[in-house]
């Protein structure tokens, strides 16, 4: 899929009269100073494929919007063609082909991978960043199961203010078994998946469930194990927000974390990316868009000539942020230098 064209009025700084910006299918470059808006485009195409916002909903409508509302819509050509758009006021209306959907319905449509600066704790962060990389592509190719992991989370606090209290969380056993223990085999499923994609010699990835076994019934079974302390700590032990996603890059199990520079990092991040992008084109039948914040800051010149060729050799549409062209390739490029607005 590809964005032919977007247009926004009264989004973060993009204020006054709509603006619309044409892209190319390749890769397309958001050049511009610091503060000029690049990430808050990349924001725009988070939404229009149904990621949402990057900050809180009501952050991104401009101050001086009238009606406090701000628009977005687009054209996607690619193995389908639409319509997209997005009224955004103390909510988010996406709308596809004049239809109102969900953003499960638009990401299996749109379906795209992002990579924001902070999301170079993938490789360096705790698990929780490896589980929210993992816990999207579940997303996409699982729809219940955005909705199901939010509903574990609730049942999660809930159980976690009753052991604060000094109360028995029993009651909350069925649905944070049932919920947890899903969310745990779903991981592994989709992750078993990634590994069939991967460039072999690349790196590897290796779900380690926290019960060392995924599912329902163990994860009871820990619960009765472990009540006592579970009490005495007042908060859950055990389930999938202890999962964790391990990161190698030889057959010696070297962790990525350890063994790779930062710029080396940047470039492991990118081939997660790709990787990525490679199950969902296999299993959605659709070309992702790929949407990267500065990804190429602190490459050498031979790192950004290696991104650019693997990027460009996708053929899928890239957008990339960057203070200044990247790339030193002759090659025409898309996109929009918001320096000279």
């Amino acid at each position: 899929m590809r964005f032919d064209f977007i247009a926004i009025k009264d989004f973060r700084n993009f204020t006054g009269s709509e603006l619309k910006i044409n892209w190319t299918p390749g890769i397309n470059l958001i050049l511009g100073r610091n503060g000029s808006g690049k990430t808050n485009l990349l924001e725009s195409l988070s939404i229009l494929t149904g990621w949402g916002a990057f900050t809180k909903t009501s952050g991104v409508i401009s101050w001086s919007s009238q009606n406090h509302r701000s628009s977005l819509s687009g054209h996607v050509s690619g193995e389908e063609t639409h319509e997209v758009s997005a009224e955004i006021s103390s909510r988010i209306s996406l709308r596809l082909d004049g239809k109102s959907v969900s953003f499960t319905d638009l990401r299996l449509s749109i379906p795209s991978v992002i990579f924001l600066t902070g999301n170079l704790n993938l490789i360096d962060g705790p698990p929780s960043f490896r589980r929210l990389f993992i816990d999207r592509l579940c997303a996409l190719f699982v729809p219940p199961y955005a909705r199901r992991l939010a509903d574990f989370k609730y049942v999660m606090r809930t159980r976690s203010a009753l052991l604060r209290q000094g109360k028995s969380p029993a009651r909350t056993d069925t649905p944070y078994c049932g919920l947890g223990g899903w969310i745990m085999d779903t991981r592994r499923q989709v992750l078993r998946e990634l590994e069939t994609v991967i460039t072999p010699g690349k790196f590897s990835m290796a779900f380690t469930p926290a019960l060392g076994v995924p599912g329902a019934e163990y994860l009871r079974e820990a619960l009765e194990r472990n009540r006592s302390r579970e009490l005495y700590a007042q908060h859950p032990l055990d389930g999938p927000n202890y999962d964790e996603v391990a990161i190698t890059i030889d057959a010696n199990g070297r962790p990525a974390s350890e063994a790779l520079s930062r710029g080396q990092k940047r470039r492991l991040i990118l081939s997660l990316i790709i990787t990525a992008g490679r199950l969902i084109a296999r299993r959605l039948k659709r070309e992702p868009v790929l949407l990267l914040d500065d990804l190429t800051a602190e490459l050498d010149a031979e790192g950004r000539e290696r991104a650019f060729r693997e990027l460009d050799g996708t053929k899928w549409q890239v957008f990339i942020t960057a203070p200044e062209k990247p790339f030193s390739s002759r090659k025409k490029f898309g996109g929009i230098n918001l320096s000279v607005q």
